[in-house]
């Protein structure tokens, strides 16, 4: 990876500057599926893991395949977890994770189950903690201060 200035890589900074966009909570409640309130599964099918309805005897039924906004709260809160866009099962789109205090964790682009792009994950603060390059099989890590603390090829 070239020379990284950490402050280009903060959450406040992706937003404003318009790199990634993340739903509000409200928007992902009124557009979204709940997770705890659909009876979908994972299902396996030729070493490929889908999100899968289930049938009548509740086991999956491989050819109803969920599609939307997935999206899961902290258990007894109204807090986000998570969303993630779903496309005929596979992981298709954004996922975002979300801290208890509800300051987003991580950003995460998707294509057919498979991280494509650049993840990023920040400390609670919004600082960057760590950068995916997912095509070029590359991170970066950070501590709170911008050092970087660890970076090299993903491995496999």
């Amino acid at each position: 990876m070239e020379p990284i200035d950490p402050s280009k890589f903060s959450l406040d900074y992706l937003l404003e500057n318009k790199v990634i966009t993340i739903l509000s909570r409200d928007y992902v409640i009124e557009h979204g599926t709940d997770w705890d309130e659909v009876d979908i599964t994972e299902c396996i099918m030729k070493r490929i893991t889908y999100l899968c309805y289930r049938d009548d005897w509740g086991d999956p039924d491989y050819s109803k395949r969920f599609s939307g906004v997935l999206y899961q709260l902290y258990y007894g809160k109204p807090d986000l977890w998570y969303y993630m866009h779903i496309k005929d099962g596979l992981e298709d789109g954004v996922e975002v994770n979300f801290y208890e205090s509800g300051k987003v964790k991580n950003y995460i682009v998707n294509k057919n189950n498979r991280c494509v792009g650049k993840s990023y994950v920040w400390y609670e603060n919004g600082k960057i903690d760590r950068i995916n390059d997912w095509d070029q099989r590359e991170y970066v890590e950070f501590d709170e201060q911008g050092n970087i603390t660890k970076q090299g090829k993903m491995e496999y």
